[in-house]
């Protein structure tokens, strides 16, 4: 209705194919004008606006289908789906093509593309044919048709149902909305309820629509063995009682369009028709488009239902007929798979999205490519992108420090000039004021074994030697305060290299999400805790893995870890300290450690083991014994 509300005007059938033959031989048209119509029925009660393409509901089915319509609605077509032609059929048909003319009109046109593959599909399955225009009745052929219920796809799938027939529903797929495997998925449910009901395709079709423990519980409760005996007795829904009766009616329609006044495409329609390949890195579909030399919607009007538009790992892709050979070769061979497909990197402070392409080899097109929700335009420190995998690989193994180390290094030079100037402002004002330095009073004061009354010449003689001593003991202040700020200097840049090298050290390790794996898994395995790996990679409270992302895991949480893991491993340097221990089925280093009274990172060196060693069951460990372990002993 599309928002707004009318009155009912419903033109019966019979009238209009009679006035049809009339006018015109076989095969029916609708007659324009109609004839008269009936009297308005009253106002109906105001309804929410359907969603788009949604044919609504004005009429009830309240009584029971008396006899049949006759054979002039089926028309002279065939059917392998066993229509019925009652006045419930009749009077879906006459609603449809009188009141959702249009939305019908592009329900055909849908199905134009997709009809020959469904009908297909359904043959090899063993199943009717004819039941591709349950596609219409449920989705208007549209395969990523969304319901308020949560129902998804040209079939529209719950999420239950969608799993229960094999379709991958996760963040990366949607199976649902795959025309491929949904409809096939739509086949082996269809066959599954039809053996369920008894071989009855207008029980199982209702199944299809209010679930098989619904129709099951209403033919054991009523004693119905028939969907229309149960539509007019049992407790059914009103979009349940017309789902069977528009399904017919729409198969009707389908069958003699121009009968009904519907013209077809005046252009060639372009059937569904795919090849595929298979991918054994997850791959962006501009790659795949580029490889191919193809526009990378056609890639996406293919698969709609990679929601990330990546193809996850070792995944069957659909591409255009007569190309999947090649493009499996090319894909091989390609760049993309030669570098180890793609991985995460952070940007680190002064990155942009032009220096890190050329610093990748890449043009600044192939990194959009590479990260399709990404403004790679606003690239900044602590972004993460898509690299090639050995791009990602070499930034990452850059020193860490650098950055870090140069700013020491001219924080360290200014604090030294800023000393060495601070000295000479000193000495000058000193020698304005006349003030002389310790050194030069103490070689100024008379010794008790000068003369007092010595000649002047030796009082000049004497006075010239302290004035030149007092210069060379000045010359002496001023180097040792610059040898003392130089060596402050030194001192302040080896402490700088240390604290810069000890962050790089924490920050050396990577990792490489999996599928599966969350924060407080990664976290116990390196032995660190969630707000430091959180901290490390810049995640908020809410950030989500995702396969493929790699995090910087920190080696010690402070420095006092440090120096443990060093008294440990001088603790541990005598192997007739050491005592062994064989893994058993089940055990981890932490509990081992407990165990001994003894630390993770103390087994860890005693054992040379990386942060990422796993334990094997058989397995032998060097125990260190702490301090307190020996005075027990």
């Amino acid at each position: 209705m599309h928002g707004t509300h009318f009155r009912a005007r419903v033109v019966p059938l019979a009238l209009l194919l009679a006035a049809a033959a009339a006018c015109t031989p076989a095969p029916y048209r609708v007659a324009q004008p109609a004839p008269a119509p009936q009297p308005a029925a009253a106002e109906p009660e105001p309804l929410p606006a359907p969603a788009p393409d949604s044919v609504g509901e004005t009429f009830a089915l309240d009584r029971a289908p008396v006899g049949t319509v006759g054979r002039e609605l089926l028309g002279s077509a065939s059917y392998d789906l066993p229509v019925e032609a009652n006045q419930w059929v009749e009077m879906e048909l006459s609603f449809l093509v009188n009141q959702r003319h249009d939305v019908v009109g592009r329900w055909l046109e849908r199905s134009d593309r997709y009809a020959a593959f469904v009908q297909e599909t359904f043959a090899a399955a063993g199943i009717p044919r004819d039941l591709h225009h349950l596609a219409m009745v449920e989705s208007g052929y549209q395969p990523t048709a969304r319901s308020h219920a949560g129902a998804v796809g040209m079939w529209q799938f719950m999420s239950g149902t969608g799993r229960g027939m094999g379709l991958r529903i996760d963040d990366q797929v949607d199976e649902r909305m795959d025309p491929v495997r949904s409809t096939r998925a739509a086949a082996r449910h269809l066959r599954q309820l039809w053996e369920d009901f008894g071989h009855d395709w207008a029980l199982a079709a209702a199944a299809y629509n209010a679930g098989g423990g619904r129709i099951s519980r209403g033919l054991r409760n009523y004693g119905s063995n028939n969907f229309w005996d149960l539509a007019v007795r049992g407790n059914l829904a009103q979009e349940t009682r017309r789902y069977v009766p528009r399904l017919y009616a729409v198969t009707i329609i389908a069958k003699d369009p121009a009968r009904f006044g519907y013209s077809r495409p005046a252009g060639l329609v372009q059937r569904f028709e795919y090849d595929s390949i298979q991918v054994d890195l997850p791959t962006p579909l501009p790659v795949l488009a580029r490889t191919a030399n193809l526009p990378v919607g056609q890639l996406a009007d293919l698969n709609p239902h990679l929601y990330r538009g990546t193809v996850p790992a070792y995944y069957w892709l659909w591409v255009p007929k007569g190309i999947g050979a090649g493009l499996q070769q090319a894909y091989q061979a390609s760049d993309f798979r030669r570098r180890g497909g793609f991985a995460w990197y952070t940007l680190r402070r002064g990155e942009d999205a032009e220096k890190i392409a050329l610093a990748s080899n890449l043009t600044v097109a192939e990194l959009r490519e590479l990260n399709l929700s990404v403004n790679v335009d606003q690239l900044g420190r602590g972004d993460r992108i898509r690299l090639y995998a050995d791009a990602a690989r070499a930034l990452d193994g850059r020193p860490v420090e650098r950055l870090a180390s140069r700013d020491d290094e001219r924080r360290g030079d200014g604090d030294a000039r800023a000393s060495e100037s601070s000295t000479r402002r000193r000495t000058a004002r000193r020698a304005e004021d006349g003030d002389e330095t310790p050194t030069t009073r103490r070689i100024s004061r008379p010794s008790s074994n000068d003369d007092e009354d010595a000649s002047p010449r030796r009082t000049a003689r004497r006075s010239d030697d302290e004035e030149t001593s007092s210069r060379r003991t000045r010359s002496s202040d001023d180097e040792e305060t610059s040898t003392r700020s130089s060596r402050r200097r030194s001192s302040g840049d080896e402490e700088s290299r240390s604290r810069s090298t000890s962050s790089g050290e924490r920050l050396a390790v990577r990792h490489t999400v999996e599928d599966g794996e969350t924060l407080y898994g990664i976290a116990r395995r390196y032995d660190v805790t969630v707000a430091q790996l959180r901290e490390a990679n810049d995640l908020g409270a809410n950030a989500v893995l995702q396969p493929g992302q790699r995090l910087r895991i920190p080696r010690a949480a402070a420095r006092e870890r440090d120096e443990n893991r060093e008294t440990s491993t001088r603790r541990t340097s005598s192997s007739s300290r050491a005592r062994e221990h064989v893994v058993k089925n089940g055990e981890t280093l932490w509990s081992i450690a407990r165990s001994y009274d003894t630390t993770v990172a103390a087994i860890r060196d005693a054992n040379d083991m990386r942060a990422d060693s796993v334990l094997q069951p058989g397995q032998k460990l060097r125990i260190p014994r702490t301090s307190s372990s020996s005075d027990d002993r």
